[in-house]
């Protein structure tokens, strides 16, 4: 009975962890697309502290392995470097990031890639918050376009599937450290 009890509570938690998230990965010409519209039980201000707490953002993705704060010449804006280490069956891959982010209050938040200093071509991510009584709703859209090749069969499938399941990971995680 205890096992059966312990099954139906891991079958409800999975649920109730999964069905919030509505997440979508694509690779249309080059360029990966992702959206995701999820509900973090936290409000828009604590959210926001955790997505700009540059110094500690590998704790919501598990491939960041590096992230400096760089200096910038403007003062809205922050200049964040990553350094990504992941792979996919046997292709593996370091990505260093140069983004310039801006913060719209506790709204929203927008990303721009520097090319020139990333091993991206192109890439940008907009988080959009919205307060609501049980916390608040994220909609989140980004895009991005390798410099590097990658082999069709993993860019496919493959990789679209493998993002994805980052991307359910690190909205997981989010919720988990918003609500600590």
């Amino acid at each position: 009975m205890k096992h059966v009890s312990a099954c139906v509570l891991f079958f409800i938690i999975i649920l109730n962890a999964s069905f919030a998230a509505d997440v979508s990965v694509q690779f249309d010409e080059g360029t990966y697309y992702f959206t995701a519209d999820f509900t973090v039980e936290a409000t828009p201000k604590r959210v926001m502290e955790v997505l700009t707490d540059y110094e500690s953002i590998h704790e919501l993705n598990p491939v960041i392995i590096e992230s400096n704060l760089l200096e910038t010449s403007q003062s809205n804006i922050t200049r964040i470097r990553t350094v990504l280490r992941d792979c996919v069956l046997f292709f593996c891959r370091t990505i260093t990031r140069v983004e310039d982010v801006a913060q719209i209050n506790n709204e929203r938040l927008e990303a721009y890639l520097i090319p020139m200093m990333s091993d991206l071509r192109s890439g940008e991510a907009v988080w959009v918050l919205n307060e609501i009584p049980t916390g608040t709703t994220v909609n989140y859209e980004a895009n991005m376009q390798p410099k590097f090749w990658i082999p069709p069969f993993i860019r496919s499938y493959v990789l679209t599937k493998k993002f994805k399941n980052r991307v359910l990971e690190s909205i997981e995680r989010l919720q988990k450290v918003a609500t600590s």
